[in-house]
């Protein structure tokens, strides 16, 4: 016992990360059909990540097919490989090793996550300092929450081809964070393949990476001065040569160009282990279009079952105009707090994307441990009666489809109500940084 308690001392991170890979394999061991019942919850797998449709896909592909005919599959093509050479998951060893595969997945999603609460990004940049830095969580404490997750500990589980989107996310806002502009780019380029929706993320994570550039050249040209100030602080009164800092545009067109080259590359990459170009409609349409209204935890499916056709693409429009309008405001309001911008678009990606999943969700409210906030009750709530609806509603017969739709919107309120109480909180520290004496004061719209 004492060498245990030592261990822990000494290496917490080493103790937390083998537990949460013990728990995640332990699962399996003593509920084997675990994995294959959660595969098949609508909560967490949708048409674009399901596993099961990715072994109907590798099936196709393996025989010499293209895995894209029939409407089936619709998930990148450079995962087709990869699961290629893992055992089929019919078996006990393919089940088991596909989740040690998911499990490492989890691990250096957190080890990211780690990295980044490490950072002081959360509160500190180049122009803002939290008067409540001294309350941010600590980089353990925000790995446990996301290796702990029972959402993340489900979706690994249940092993949805999110997971990898969800990773690269994170690698991408980690390398940010360290001023790494082309692999931050590459990394939200390949999150971005897997599925259309990281493609928002990146003026926010550009603008992180600016931030962290600019504060890196500032420390070097401080690092020579004496009595220099911390390091990335807006109280530093240190003079900074601006001619050292990089050009906004310039910056923004060579981010945006990585990724670009980053995007034509990887589609490069699959045409050829594909036979045509056919991928490309059946991924980043089916997201565009919406043609399977499987339903699923987000808040499109029901309302387009019942949309007229004549009605159809305004309204799918619209909802996609509405996702795409919050990206570049949240860079020009948030700019002196990037990864807040970062993690409130995450937050409206993971409540309107068109197949919203609890997983997507369990990953932005990891992240949202980064700004140190708390979470919601009304999110147990819904969690526990979503699949009871949805019970009641598919297999007793004794519902019908509003009963798990009004859930999945008790659902999205709650995400959305800690949504805005997190932008309000961002907004409400940055106006006490400003103005010390109006802190703990209550604030009223005149």
């Amino acid at each position: 016992m004492e060498a245990l308690t030592k261990v822990y001392r000494d290496q917490p991170k080493t103790v937390l990360f083998t537990a949460a890979a013990a728990i995640r394999i332990l699962a399996v061991l003593l509920f084997p059909a675990l994995p294959d019942i959660l595969t098949l919850r609508a909560e967490l797998s949708t048409p674009v990540n399901s596993f099961k449709r990715l072994q109907e896909g590798l099936f196709l592909y393996e025989r010499g097919l293209d895995p894209y005919d029939g409407g089936i599959f619709h998930q990148a093509p450079l995962l087709l490989p990869l699961f290629a050479l893992l055992p089929s998951p019919s078996l006990w060893l393919g089940r088991l090793v596909s989740i040690l595969l998911y499990t490492g997945l989890d691990l250096l999603t957190a080890d990211c996550l780690y990295h980044i609460a490490e950072s002081g990004v959360a509160h500190t940049s180049r122009l803002y300092t939290s008067p409540r830095k001294d309350r941010a969580w600590t980089s353990l404490s925000v790995a446990a929450v996301h290796l702990l997750n029972p959402f993340t500990i489900m979706t690994c589980l249940a092993r949805p081809t999110s997971v990898f989107t969800t990773l690269f996310t994170i690698l991408g806002i980690s390398h940010a964070c360290q001023a790494r502009a082309t692999t931050a780019a590459f990394a939200v380029a390949i999150a971005s393949h897997t599925s259309l929706h990281p493609v928002m993320l990146l003026p926010p994570i550009g603008l992180l990476c600016y931030d962290r550039m600019c504060a890196q050249s500032a420390d070097e040209s401080n690092t020579s001065k004496p009595n220099g100030a911390v390091p990335g602080s807006m109280n530093n009164k240190v003079a900074v040569d601006l001619r050292l800092q990089p050009k906004p545009l310039r910056f923004g067109l060579q981010f945006a160009a990585t990724f670009l080259g980053a995007e034509a590359f990887l589609f490069g990459l699959s045409r050829l282990i594909l036979p045509s170009w056919r991928f490309i409609p059946s991924i980043y349409m089916t997201l565009l279009e919406l043609p399977d209204l499987t339903p699923n935890a987000g808040l499109w499916w029901y309302f387009f079952i019942e949309m007229f056709d004549a009605f159809r693409s305004f309204f799918l429009g619209v909802f996609w105009l509405h996702m795409l309008s919050y990206s570049v405001p949240f860079c020009l309001r948030f700019q002196k707090q990037p990864l807040a911008a970062v993690v409130l678009m995450m937050g409206i990606i993971a409540v309107f994307e068109p197949y919203a999943n609890a997983g997507d969700a369990g990953a932005w409210l990891s992240c949202l441990c980064l700004l140190g906030h708390l979470f919601e009750p009304t999110l147990l709530y819904s969690t526990l009666l979503g699949p009871a609806f949805h019970h009641l509603w598919l297999y007793a017969g004794s519902g019908n489809a509003n009963f798990f739709y009004a859930i999945t919107l008790v659902w999205s309120l709650a995400l959305l109500i800690l949504l805005t109480d997190t932008v309000y909180a961002a907004l409400r520290d940055e106006w006490e940084a400003e103005r010390p004496e109006g802190k703990g004061k209550e604030i009223r719209q005149m």
